[in-house]
C-alpha cells in the first residue's frame, strides 16, 4: 500500500528565483513520513516521551527532476522498500499533477534511546512497515 500527502509550495520553500530550495525537498518527504506515522497512530511525541527506542536517518538521498514554484500543489507518495532487521528503506515520488518533479529515499536505522545502539525493530513498527511495502 502506498501513502498520498498532499501540499502546496509555499514562499519559504523556494530560492531568489521562485524555484523549490533544494533542501526543502526532504523537508517534504519527511512530512509525508511524519504524516503517514500520525495517521496509523504513531505520534513521534510518544516515541520521545515514552518509548525505549529511536529512529535515526542514517542516509537520504534526493533526484531533482522538474521544478516546482511558490503555489504548486503536490502530492508525495510514500511506501517501504525495504524492511532489515534494524532498519527500513521509505521512497517517495513528488508529483505535481502527474508531472514527477522528486524522488527521495531514506534509511532509517532503530537505535536504543539510553545506549544508541542498533537494536531489532519493535514489532508494532515491523506491522506497520509491512503494511506500506509496495
Amino acid at each position: 500500500m502506498k501513502y498520498f500527502h498532499k501540499m502546496t509550495v509555499r514562499m519559504y520553500d523556494t530560492d531568489a528565483a521562485g524555484i523549490l530550495y533544494f533542501g526543502n525537498q526532504f523537508r517534504f518527504v519527511h512530512d509525508a513520513f511524519e504524516t503517514v506515522m500520525a495517521n496509523e497512530g504513531f505520534s513521534f511525541q510518544q516515541f520521545f516521551d515514552h518509548e525505549p527506542f529511536l529512529f535515526v536517518i542514517v542516509h537520504a538521498e534526493s533526484d531533482y527532476l522538474a521544478s516546482m514554484h511558490v503555489g504548486d500543489e503536490i502530492s508525495v507518495e510514500t511506501w517501504v522498500q525495504t524492511i532489515g532487521t534494524t532498519s527500513f528503506q521509505i521512497c517517495y515520488d513528488i508529483y505535481r499533477g502527474s508531472e514527477l518533479t522528486g524522488r527521495s529515499k531514506t534509511v532509517h536505522v532503530c537505535i536504543n534511546k539510553e545506549t544508541r545502539v542498533k537494536q531489532a525493530l519493535p514489532p508494532q513498527i515491523r506491522a506497520f512497515l509491512e503494511r506500506y511495502t509496495a
